[in-house]
């Protein structure tokens, strides 16, 4: 069970020191704390990049503190199963009314499974969409949706509404970025957000890595943010701060 961006840490380190990992006593790993699969149930980025080096059965899973609870995958990976002795599950709009089937929304849980401290219509800002239909593994529960985005990422940037999750499925695609991180930051005159993205080179290519980049941008999320190149050891200490359990990839500077 591991955070899926750590995998790949652990199959740089075994490749350096000569370790066979491909041919471990692992032969599952269960991800948390970021996703593994898009909107289509397809493996996103990141889930190819394991797959490729590592040939393990991965699962995705959705939960948080406040649950005690968790969306786990069954082997057909499409999407998290509820179990509803647990959780009461909505998904809400901005109007704080449920949302119709299929759209995205907020995830608001009330936990039945808690008896210390129980949540009523717990607001969690993550943002997916529900599948009520019968999953081939049998089960009747309806299923959840990849995690979207969390809903005070939301950017606003040229007209365009978009999450982070999108931008970092760019630059995990992009072979030749070795490490990242996004900053936010209001812009005082249109009142909108500005979109900056700090960039580390694995290698450097014989190309415009910055045209590159904002071209790759512009065919997913159809517009391209601000492009910075810096030393990958700068970026490093910005996503490896002491004392984290999660690498730091989104900045968030603006004024709320």
């Amino acid at each position: 069970m591991c955070i899926p961006s750590f995998i790949l840490r652990l199959i740089e380190y075994a490749e350096e020191h000569g370790i066979d990992y491909r041919n471990s006593s692992i032969k599952r790993i269960i991800g948390i704390g970021e996703g593994l699969r898009d909107q289509n149930f397809e493996l996103n980025s990141l889930g190819k990049k394991i797959k490729e080096k590592w040939d393990v059965d991965l699962f995705a899973t959705y939960s948080s503190t406040e649950m005690s609870a968790t969306f786990s995958e069954c082997e057909y990976g499409c999407g998290g199963h509820h179990h509803p002795e647990l959780l009461i599950v909505e998904i809400i709009g901005e109007d704080d009314l449920p949302v119709p089937e299929g759209e995205v929304g907020e995830v608001v849980i009330t936990t039945l499974g808690v008896e210390g401290m129980p949540l009523l219509r717990f607001r969690t800002g993550d943002m997916a969409c529900i599948h009520p239909e019968p999953c081939q593994c049998g089960r009747q529960t309806f299923r959840i949706s990849p995690i979207v985005g969390r809903k005070n990422h939301m950017i606003k940037y040229k007209g365009t509404t978009l999450y982070p999750p999108a931008m970092i499925e760019v630059l995990t695609n992009a072979n030749y970025v070795e490490n990242y991180y996004i900053t936010i930051s209001t812009n005082e005159t249109t009142e909108t957000d500005d979109v900056t993205i700090t960039v580390g080179l694995r290698q450097e290519p014989d190309f415009d890595v910055i045209k590159d980049l904002k071209d790759r941008f512009r065919a997913k999320i159809r517009v391209a943010p601000q492009i910075v190149i810096a030393p990958v050891d700068d970026i490093r200490k910005v996503n490896f701060p002491a004392m984290s359990r999660k690498p730091v990839t989104f900045i968030d500077n603006r004024k709320h």
